[in-house]
């Protein structure tokens, strides 16, 4: 199994936060075997240094339990700092140590759909100092309106991978645009295009993770409809189109 350090989407993730580029509500989808790495990494970087009891890493719920929406008349206080509504109040205090706080959501995707909605302010409106970081295992399960108001990067262990690896009989690639048009979901295409990249890049198929590339930023323009954006992805990868590039050409 490949480590962190080692995959493309998160070389991009690291190489943006070091140029200052962090966006206030982040969504990480990746193994939970590697969630700590990735908050201890992120907090070096966001708040100057890692520690589980930085003052200013405010992190809610764990890789096998997500936090609770909290309630502060039946929980001890340790309970509800570990609850959103209890996330929601202390990010929203001046930072102690570094000059901004980072709040991290562990198991967004299996928050129960009141914890969800708690954060959908914090998420549109974040404090100036403040940075959330929702981390998860399955896109799929985690809340449209709070996905909406991320930046979301997928990342995969060779093992999650191979799971994800593209389409090749017309089996299942009619399998694929049944479920993506039955969904209508322009982010499960972004998930599937960048799971798709990363294979390819960890195959060491570049011509291919590079076209790939290329589809996720004609997908995330959100300018094509999602039926459109499906017959332009499977006329590029299917190689029924042998110059795919005026594709790309006619698109941008």
């Amino acid at each position: 199994m490949p480590d962190l350090a080692s995959n493309v989407t998160w070389q991009e993730i690291v190489r943006e936060t070091q140029a200052g580029n962090i966006p206030h509500c982040r969504a990480i989808v990746a193994p939970g075997n590697f969630h700590d790495e990735i908050i201890a990494e992120l907090s070096n970087l966001i708040l100057g240094s890692y520690r589980p009891n930085h003052p200013d890493l405010l992190i809610i719920g764990s890789v096998d339990k997500p936090a609770p929406i909290g309630n502060p008349d039946t929980m001890t206080e340790e309970e509800y700092r570990n609850s959103t509504r209890g996330l929601i109040e202390n990010i929203a205090l001046k930072p102690l140590e570094a000059q901004r706080r980072l709040g991290v959501i562990m198991s967004a995707d299996k928050l129960n759909k009141s914890a969800a909605n708690s954060l959908l302010k914090l998420a549109e409106e974040p404090p100036s100092h403040a940075y959330l970081l929702f981390l998860m295992e399955d896109i799929r399960f985690f809340l449209p309106t709070l996905r909406s108001r991320s930046h979301v990067s997928v990342i995969f262990s060779q093992d999650e991978e191979e799971s994800y690896s593209i389409p090749v009989s017309e089996t299942e690639w009619l399998e694929w645009l049944s479920r993506t048009r039955k969904a209508n979901d322009l982010e499960m295409i972004l998930s599937d295009l960048a799971a798709w990249r990363n294979f390819a890049a960890s195959s060491q198929n570049f011509i291919l993770a590079s076209k790939l590339g290329r589809l996720y930023i004609i997908a995330n323009k959100k300018n094509l409809s999602v039926p459109f954006m499906c017959d332009v992805i499977i006329l590029a990868l299917k190689g029924e189109n042998k110059n795919f590039e005026n594709i790309f050409d006619d698109l941008w």
